[in-house]
């Protein structure tokens, strides 16, 4: 096969399944305004890329090598998604509107949103800090570059590895442009009803893989 499209290929069955990276897209692109949600596409991407590389090469393999790195990575990841998971469950809990604002009647007669009840905006520390939280603080993202891409890499000739690694980087910003592309179209046609469920699915899906990290790290102590 070629290494171009052995590269797209396999980057892409590693990005699609329901994670921590899709799950903070998920929340970019359903809450963000246009240019800030694909300027968060962007930094995933560059991040994710970088991670590929590296986890491929020497963090990878220092991980996997080392108990005494592993442990330490995995009670980082472990936190860092558990307060990632718990805030976006926190901000989309159901709310009860005040009784001064039933009285007037202000909430969504469609959906029964409250006003106001939206996530609130994204400054720019949350938006890198929430993108490094996915990535670099993912120790899952670092194995799972090292187990996959350093095989593939490992396998393929000398002289196909730029393109092979080439399918790979673009595998993943095909992937992000997609589904933030995909999730920007549907933004308008859902209900806040549905667009609070979605996203509470998402933190839960966060907290879940946090707490298979603490289970992890626990078992290795």
């Amino acid at each position: 096969m070629d290494p171009l499209v052995l590269g797209l290929l396999v980057g892409l069955a590693s990005a699609a399944p329901l994670g921590p990276q899709n799950a903070y897209l998920l929340q970019v692109g359903l809450q963000l305004p246009t240019a800030r949600a694909w300027g968060a596409a962007a930094l995933v991407v560059g991040l994710d890329v970088s991670v590929s590389l590296v986890g491929a090469g020497l963090a990878g393999r220092l991980l996997s090598e080392a108990p005494h790195l592993r442990v330490p990575a995995l009670v980082v990841g472990a936190a860092v998604l558990l307060v990632m998971g718990g805030q976006i469950l926190w901000r989309t809990r159901p709310r009860r509107a005040p009784r001064h604002l039933l009285a007037l009647g202000t909430t969504t007669a469609a959906t029964g949103a409250v006003p106001g009840a939206a996530v609130g905006g994204w400054s720019r520390r949350r938006l890198v800090l929430g993108a490094l939280a996915v990535t670099w603080l993912n120790p899952s993202a670092l194995l799972d570059s090292s187990l996959l891409f350093g095989g593939l890499v490992a396998s393929a000739r000398l002289a196909d590895l730029p393109v092979l690694v080439l399918g790979l980087c673009a595998a993943s910003v095909l992937w992000t442009a997609g589904f933030v592309g995909v999730l920007r179209a549907v933004r308008a046609r859902l209900v806040e009803r549905a667009r609070c469920w979605v996203e509470r699915a998402a933190g839960a899906v966060v907290v879940v893989v946090g707490l298979r990290f603490a289970a992890q790290a626990a078992g290795v102590l």
